[in-house]
């Protein structure tokens, strides 16, 4: 077996998915190469895990870049936002995730900076408030969010390629399933056994690499090359994740709505509250995911379980 469980591609042809995103990605990067220039500012919005950060970091890759990543919330103040500029070089790339988590404050500054390369920062003289310039090195800014509405009006304006990230198909999280197993030295004794793992998935790139890692282990326990089918339910069993892909978080939100507010509906913050959860892992991850398989409904009143959600719960929760 390989020693090695990093699964993040590295490169386009190790790649999977967002296929027109990759093709148009290509294309200005070669017009980049070619003018000498710097890539145009991106936006970068989506479903979490679907390969915001793993682009990002396969353009700087290409374009044999330095890539500077950072989330948002870590940025605090005007000051913050300074000294990472500060640290760019030409040509570099700054990737912030959770973009649209950035203080009104610190994102006018940000604008300068993208637009002009340069920064304006106010200072105190006396009793005025005066601007004073500062030249940034021209860089490209990637700008990340799974709450793209969120984003300002006149931050999102000032991104000249925006790229919508999708869902994943089932044959492309299998391919992905199969590379993962090959760099990692296992495999199956049924081709079919890849889309069975990649169905468990809720077909996110993100949750099938941590999936892949796991089965890693479980095969080094137990001294396994080869996954035939019995060992691969027994893995599913260990990690208790059932056919539909559905893991402990998810049973816990079904069994919260069910018990707590029967019919009636409920909205995430009420819910996060209640269950003692991070509001995000609710909305980025489980909920959506629980919508798209048909167990929660939104309404403009907040979310139901629908009747397949409440037979899940008598079946496999309540028994």
């Amino acid at each position: 077996m390989g020693n090695s469980v990093n699964l993040r591609p590295s490169t386009f042809d190790e790649f999977f998915g967002q296929e027109q995103i990759v093709k148009e990605l290509k294309v200005y990067i070669y017009s980049a190469i070619k003018r000498e220039d710097v890539l145009d500012h991106m936006l970068f919005f989506g479903p979490s895990g679907t390969g915001k950060t793993t682009l990002a970091m396969i353009l700087a890759n290409e374009l044999h870049r330095r890539i500077r990543t950072i989330n948002a919330p870590m940025i605090e103040s005007i000051q913050d936002l300074v000294e990472i500029l500060a640290t760019l070089q030409e040509g570099d790339i700054l990737f912030i995730d959770e973009i649209h988590r950035l203080d009104k404050k610190i994102e006018e500054v940000l604008y300068s900076a993208m637009e002009d390369f340069k920064l304006a920062l106010p200072y105190k003289s006396g009793e005025k408030v005066k601007i004073v310039m500062v030249s940034l090195p021209k860089f490209t800014l990637i700008g990340a969010t799974t709450l793209d509405g969120l984003l300002a009006t006149p931050l999102r304006e000032r991104f000249g390629i925006k790229f919508h990230f999708s869902n994943y198909s089932l044959d492309e999280i299998s391919l992905i399933v199969k590379q993962n197993m090959q760099k990692i030295g296992l495999e199956f004794s049924n081709e079919i056994l890849y889309r069975e793992l990649g169905s468990r998935t809720k077909l996110n790139p993100r949750i099938t690499n941590n999936l892949v890692k796991r089965l890693y282990d479980y095969a080094i326990f137990n001294d396994l090359e080869i996954i035939d089918s019995k060992t691969l339910q027994n893995f599913f069993e260990f990690m208790k994740i059932d056919v539909y892909g559905i893991n402990e978080l998810d049973k816990k939100i079904i069994k919260t709505m069910y018990e707590k507010f029967g019919e009636s509906p409920v909205s995430l913050e009420s819910l996060a509250t209640i269950m003692n959860e991070s509001i995000s892992n609710l909305k980025e991850v489980s909920e959506p995911f629980l919508v798209s398989i048909g167990f929660i409904s939104r309404t403009r009143r907040g979310r139901t379980l629908t009747k397949l959600g409440k037979t899940f719960y008598w079946s496999n929760i309540n028994k």
